[in-house]
């Protein structure tokens, strides 16, 4: 059979795509032909299975070199020295995020609707954490009552996404690409990003994450709308980079005010670890949020909150793993925003846009969509 001479520089660039080496999917296609295969050496049913396995279309292999690497289509405030590179995986999800903002935009425009006052509210401004952290709670009619009567992350999480959605702010959550559960987005690599659109302002969280940090990088996204910043987001726990040092502090302020936190933290006895646990059950948020809080103001080190959202992550993979899965009817509004899934499935259902249209902006088919519909 013919063999093609390929340049191993772009399969090692293809691999790399999915995470991979080229000696790993080499082993994938042909153990006893890997090494061939890592000299550049495949027959063409092994280039394609190269390029299944890489996840890249089939001409792509036969570039002398790698493609250009495309641009960041944000601002990248994420603020490790080395941060993980973008994957394929997340330009996939800001491609179909930007799709269906797009589409809402086009939407409200159609329908006349007014700009958002509060997006780049204090884009120009010097007003302090506090002050914009109280406007955020203004604008999405947050209380502290409200806050603290959540009974775990999830809920609180989802009271804020509908509040902020109420507000006109779409919000994505999701921990794979669209529908697919075999690629799981990396945290290390964003936690989430961020569009102040004037319009149609859009979030998204990397689902992956333990839902407890979800609720702070949420709270963090926001305060970036108020700013009117359109960034990708790591929402690192030390951050020398001073606007996601800032969206860190109005979000820390958001979720918990720093007056009511001090009082009953300066009330409380014991070591860091007992006065967490006091203030967890005090005001009835995660130990992850209240260790935040707490590091913003200074309290505890940045090793004892890396312990406790190590802690956090580790019991969301076992409860995860011990959970029998959800409802793909639950799920698809969440990763599509409550607010937009609604919309168009409405509409579809009562013709003004066709099933398809819908359903390839909700990354489903049209039966799901009548399904959901009908469900909701």
């Amino acid at each position: 059979m013919e063999t093609l001479k390929l340049s191993v520089e772009t399969l090692e660039w293809a691999a790399s795509q999915v995470g991979s080496s080229l000696g790993e999917l080499a082993q994938k296609i042909s153990k006893k032909k890997a090494e061939v295969i890592e000299r550049g050496e495949l027959t063409p049913p092994q280039a394609l299975k190269f390029s299944q396995f890489a996840g890249i279309p089939f001409g792509f292999l036969f570039l002398d070199a790698p493609p250009n690497e495309r641009k960041k289509p944000l601002a990248d405030f994420r603020t490790l020295v080395t941060p993980t590179p973008l994957s394929r995986d997340f330009f996939e999800v800001f491609d179909d995020i930007e799709f269906k903002q797009t589409w809402y935009r086009d939407y409200l425009q159609a329908e006349n609707a007014a700009p958002l006052a509060f997006v780049g509210m204090y884009a120009k401004s010097s007003a302090n954490a506090t002050t914009i952290a109280s406007n955020m709670r203004k604008v999405l009619v947050l209380s502290d009552a409200e806050i603290q009567a959540q009974r775990n992350s999830e809920d609180l999480f989802n009271l804020i996404a509908r509040k902020s959605e109420a507000s006109g702010i779409l919000i994505f959550k999701n921990g794979v690409v669209g529908n697919n559960t075999r690629r799981v987005l990396s945290v290390s690599e964003f936690r989430g990003f961020v569009i102040a659109d004037k319009f149609a302002p859009v979030i998204f969280i990397n689902g992956a994450d333990a839902p407890a940090a979800t609720v702070f990088t949420l709270a963090h996204e926001l305060a970036h709308l108020w700013i009117g910043e359109s960034v990708i987001s790591d929402v690192a726990a030390v951050s020398e980079h001073r606007h996601e040092s800032f969206c860190n502090q109005i979000a820390a302020e958001f979720l918990l005010p720093a007056h009511a936190f001090q009082s009953v933290w300066n009330e409380s006895v014991g070591d860091e670890t007992a006065r967490i646990e006091l203030l967890r059950k005090r005001f009835k948020l995660s130990r992850y949020v209240i260790a935040r809080r707490a590091l913003e103001m200074n309290l505890i080190s940045a090793r004892l909150h890396n312990d406790i959202y190590k802690q956090t992550v580790a019991a969301a993979k076992k409860k995860k793993a011990d959970s029998s899965g959800g409802d793909f009817y639950a799920t698809l509004p969440i990763r599509n925003s409550r607010k937009l899934t609604s919309l168009i499935s409405a509409m579809a259902v009562k013709g003004r846009i066709g099933l398809r249209e819908a359903a390839n902006l909700l990354n489903t088919n049209p039966n799901n969509v009548i399904t959901f519909y009908g469900k909701r």
